[in-house]
This record gives structure tokens, C-alpha cells and sequence, in this order.
């Protein structure tokens, strides 16, 4: 228990003080570039709500499989969690083509400047360039989880992190505001990169399945 239970409190918690690093790097912008980001944090919790709750669903069903020596059915399981977060991926992108403003405007209202627009919208639209790095990241860390993989799961989410807060830290005071996302999804991929290197090199035999 405390051996899956610890990286993820881990985990957890380095991606709660890196938020707070980066609103930091974020403050000496201004209010209104505080409030443009704070809005496109806001989406990005609530569409990764889905990506994550994908994840989650997968991780159990890989340890019941495993379990009952259906390796089959792991790899099933994981096409097609990849497959759902890739609609739910497009979807996102859609929608935010297509309404970014209106949604910028549920969080900023009639108070928010062209600025404060222009922050969200750049940083909302870029993201959904990119959530599929989102999408394939969680079904992985989904399945390395599942399998009892932590270590790898772990550093990987904390490479992820660490991408995003040097970027941040680094180039934004000196080259814009802009710096604070360019490199999010950078941070997916290299998160997905590592887990899917972890997940091929440990993947579960019938054997493997016998001794849990």
C-alpha cells in the first residue's frame, strides 16, 4: 500500500508547490495578466478533469487483470483508454477554437481588459493544441500505476514538472509572459515519453501475473 500511496502523495504534492512557483513568475506581470492566467487554469483543471478521471478508471482495471492473469485485456484496456482521451482531445481543441473568448469571459467578465483577454485566449488556445500529450500521459501513468510501477511514474511526473518551472523561471522574466506555458505541454510529452519507456520495458507477462 504505502508503496503505491507515497509517490502518488509525492506526486501530488510537487505538482501543488510548482502551481504556486509559477503564479509567482506570473504576479510581476500584473493583476491583469494574473487574471488572464488564473481563468485558463481554471479550463485547464476542468478539461484535464476528464483525462485524469480516465486515468484513474484504468488503474484498477489493470490491477484486477493482472490479478486474474488477463494480460490481454491490460493492453486492451489501455488502447482504448488512449483512444478515449484522443476524442476527448479533439473535442477540447474544437471547443476552444471555437469559444475561447466566451469561455475567457466566464472567468473574466466585463472587468477584464484586452490584456487579460489576450493571456487567456493565448495560453487557452496553445494548450488545446496540445492535450492529447495530456491525454496519452494519463492513460500511461494510468497502467504504471495499475501495474504497482511507482518509481518510474514518480520521476517522470517530476521531470514533467520540472520542464514546465525552469521554462518558467528562466525565460519568462526575460522574455514574456508567453514562457510560462510554451513549455507545458513539452513537460506532457517528456512525462509520456518516460512512463511509455517504463511501461515497454516492464510490461506484465502471464508469469509476471502468476507471482502477483
Amino acid at each position: 500500500m504505502l508503496r503505491i500511496a507515497v509517490p502518488s502523495v509525492l506526486q501530488q504534492s510537487t505538482v501543488s508547490i510548482g502551481m504556486m512557483i509559477v503564479q509567482a513568475v506570473v504576479n510581476p506581470f500584473g493583476t491583469q495578466a494574473l487574471a488572464g492566467y488564473a481563468a485558463t487554469m481554471r479550463v485547464e483543471n476542468v478539461f484535464s478533469l476528464i483525462f485524469v478521471s480516465i486515468g484513474n478508471a484504468v488503474s484498477p482495471y489493470v490491477s484486477q487483470n493482472l490479478g486474474a492473469k488477463k494480460i490481454d485485456r491490460i493492453k486492451k484496456g489501455y488502447h482504448a483508454a488512449l483512444v478515449l482521451n484522443l476524442c476527448f482531445a479533439v473535442i477540447a481543441f474544437v471547443t476552444i477554437e471555437a469559444l475561447h473568448t466566451q469561455i475567457s469571459s466566464l472567468f473574466l467578465g466585463k472587468d477584464g481588459t484586452a490584456f487579460a483577454y489576450q493571456v487567456s485566449g493565448d495560453y487557452m488556445r496553445w494548450l488545446g493544441y496540445f492535450f492529447i500529450f495530456m491525454g496519452i500521459k494519463m492513460a500511461t501513468d494510468g497502467v504504471l500505476r495499475g501495474l504497482g510501477i511507482m518509481r518510474p511514474f514518480l520521476v517522470a511526473n517530476i521531470v514533467n514538472l520540472a520542464i514546465r518551472l525552469s521554462v518558467a523561471l528562466i525565460c519568462a522574466p526575460r522574455f514574456g509572459i508567453a514562457f510560462v506555458w510554451l513549455a507545458v505541454p513539452v513537460g506532457w510529452l517528456a512525462n509520456f515519453l518516460i512512463s511509455y519507456v517504463a511501461l515497454r520495458r516492464s510490461w506484465p507477462t502471464d508469469k509476471m501475473a502468476s507471482i502477483n
